[in-house]
């Protein structure tokens, strides 16, 4: 009788002590939840969802100033831009998706090398012929295979 009445003490402090486990395992379980978010709300922070600007190309001749850049998204179809500035004043020339090549300055003649016709979205309805005094040129003639020439682009600011 000794021994069942030791062993039944011995299964109740058990179920006892799994019992209190379980029940502090659910109150750490509450606490990992909240210390789980913290990491996660410090990386979101720490990514800076704004815009980042990234330049592919930067051309500065002493009187205009071009860039084409794109904004870093959490996905990746967002838009190449090529503006020019001139004094301040800043004139959005190009706006497509997947589809600029290059931009160059010869003489007095801003070139845009461009695929041609392509599946990427333009949103660019009309090209100027000028600005700042400067001619836009339009060269559709290039290929996919000109895409591996598309430099790196760099952060702004860094």
């Amino acid at each position: 009788m000794q021994a069942t009445a030791f062993w039944v003490s011995i299964l109740i402090q058990v179920q006892e002590f799994i019992l209190a486990s379980l029940v502090k395992n659910l109150k750490l379980c509450k606490y990992m939840k909240i210390l789980m978010l913290v990491p996660l709300i410090s990386i979101f922070l720490s990514c800076n969802l704004g815009n980042s600007k990234f330049v592919l190309k930067q051309i500065d001749n002493k009187d205009i100033l071009i860039k084409w850049y794109y904004y870093s998204y959490i996905t990746n179809n967002s838009p190449d831009f090529v503006v020019v500035e001139k004094n301040g004043n800043k004139k959005e020339i190009y706006k497509a998706t997947g589809t600029i090549l290059n931009v160059m300055l010869k003489d007095h003649n801003i070139i845009l090398k461009t695929l041609g016709p392509s599946e990427s979205m333009v949103f660019t309805k009309h090209v100027d012929d000028e600005v700042f005094g400067y001619k836009i040129i339009l060269d559709t003639t290039g290929t996919y295979h000109e895409k591996r020439l598309i430099p790196n682009a760099v952060k702004e600011g860094w």
